[in-house]
């Protein structure tokens, strides 16, 4: 009897191991992340002992940056201003002409004596850092004044730590100023040197005080934190081969051309006079550690909205879990007006996002917000909330499940209604290119909305998508 019990076992395994092997291994990928953990009591306290409107003037001067070729400039600026510290924090960082630029600017740095720390997240490092272009991040590793690591590294062999990721964007240089948004280091996002762009949206913070509570210096310990844990790995130049230094050569090359193709930038700038005054800064973030995380963002900006009267989201897609649909309903309950603006769907270049919300709309609509589905030249990458006429809110955080449990994110709380007056007047210029979608199902279209015709492929593929996204659907 034992023999055939043992027998049939030795069948099953050699028959279905693999199949059992994959079921293991998906379940160990996704499991820990199946539970939506709560705020701690310990951060609603925290939380609500912060204050994030002031009745003066703070040191803190701000421009906003709205465009693509602008926040290369602002990159290469501060960068090339440095004197002793540059800090680079980018989910994704590509060896492209842009990421090349910024490659360049920090090398040319480095060689001028500033020490120069970069961390990038490490799904992007496998494949910009180890699998397309190595060469490139090795030369920058391999300078003495560069230090290179990568935010929890993929690995195979502990596919229950895969799903966090480190989804920040930043640079701190010389505790003097910062650059925060939702932009990663690449042609999509930086620069003129691609037709194919994403719209985004961040700022740039001037420190006019040695203030030790500016924003400044609370982006800057993040930072220090997220450098030191464990999970933050040292990414190194084992051996400098012939294409390492040729890289080195180039990226030499390359700052003496940008020096030629952008003059200003390589001329002193006054940043008092680039910038506007704010009243107070303040930073919202994620849980650090690569884990399943307590939604501390969506929190907080959920306690935000609830003070306001009038609320307005920019996110390039939407992927709301239960609670979130919850809270956003108890928004309307207290008859404060949500509006969302999102990609149509013919245009987002998110294709889970977009089939989400072809699954997800009537959900969606039963909160009680109004969402514009926006149809521009470009597709929007923009994570901004707007409280009334006086807070604006800027970061990394898309409203979907994995930034609100799984990644980390950042976002500014800045109140300055200047700022503020800036991006609703974008607002009401997107809703013309946007569509809404009215009670009765029907859509009211803007007056310079241009509907984009999917192709037949395209229908097809979301079509198969839609059904495919429901068991994964919490973890896009």
């Amino acid at each position: 009897m034992h023999k055939i019990s043992g027998f049939s076992v030795k069948r099953i395994l050699k028959r279905h191991g693999l199949l059992l092997f994959l079921l293991l291994y998906i379940g160990a990928l996704t499991v820990p992340y199946i539970p939506h953990k709560k705020v701690s009591a310990s951060f609603k306290k925290q939380f609500a002992e912060r204050e994030f409107y002031s009745s003066s003037v703070g040191t803190e001067r701000a421009a906003y940056i709205p465009d693509n070729t602008d926040a290369l400039l602002y990159r290469l600026h501060m960068i090339n201003s440095a004197q002793k510290e540059i800090i680079l924090s980018t989910f994704d960082f590509n060896a492209d002409k842009a990421g090349k630029d910024v490659m360049a600017a920090l090398y040319h740095a480095a060689e001028r004596g500033v020490k120069v720390r970069v961390i990038v997240d490490g799904f992007s490092g496998l494949l910009d850092m180890k699998l397309q272009s190595p060469e490139w991040f090795q030369a920058l590793a391999a300078h003495e004044n560069i230090q290179v690591k990568v935010y929890n590294p993929i690995n195979l062999l502990k596919p229950w730590d895969m799903q966090a990721r480190l989804h920040d964007k930043y640079v701190i240089v010389d505790e003097q100023m910062y650059l925060l948004g939702g932009r990663n280091t690449m042609n999509l996002f930086l620069g003129d040197y691609s037709s194919s762009k994403n719209i985004d949206r961040e700022l740039f913070v001037y420190e006019t005080e040695s203030n030790p509570d500016a924003s400044l210096f609370q982006v800057k310990t993040y930072f220090e934190n997220i450098w030191g844990l464990s999970d933050s790995k040292d990414f190194v130049c084992k051996k400098e081969t012939k294409k390492v230094s040729d890289a080195a050569a180039q990226l030499k090359e390359r700052f003496s051309r940008l020096q030629e193709l952008y003059p200003q930038v390589y001329e002193p700038w006054n940043y008092e006079g680039k910038t506007f005054e704010t009243n107070k800064i303040s930073l919202l973030c994620n849980p650090l550690e690569s884990e399943n995380k307590e939604p501390w963002m969506w929190y907080a900006l959920h306690q935000l909205m609830s003070e306001a009267e009038e609320v307005t989201i920019y996110t390039p897609y939407i992927i709301c879990g239960k609670e979130m649909y919850q809270d956003l309903a108890s928004l309307q309950e207290k008859n404060i007006s949500v509006e969302i603006i999102t990609n149509d769907v013919a245009s987002g270049a998110n294709p889970w996002g977009c089939t989400d919300y072809l699954n997800q709309q009537k959900n969606i609509r039963k909160t009680g917000v109004k969402v514009y589905e926006f149809m521009g030249k470009h597709s929007c990458h923009t994570k901004a909330v707007l409280l009334d006429d006086r807070m604006s809110i800027l970061g990394s955080y898309n409203l979907d499940m994995r930034s609100t449990y799984q990644d980390t994110e950042l976002m500014l709380a800045v109140d300055a209604p200047a700022l503020n007056s800036m991006i609703r007047k974008e607002v009401e210029t997107d809703k013309t290119y946007s569509k809404i979608m009215q009670e009765n199902g029907e859509y009211q279209y803007g007056e310079n909305y241009k509907a984009k015709e999917m192709t037949t492929g395209k229908k097809v593929f979301y079509g198969v998508l839609r059904v495919v996204i429901l068991p994964l659907r919490r973890f896009l």
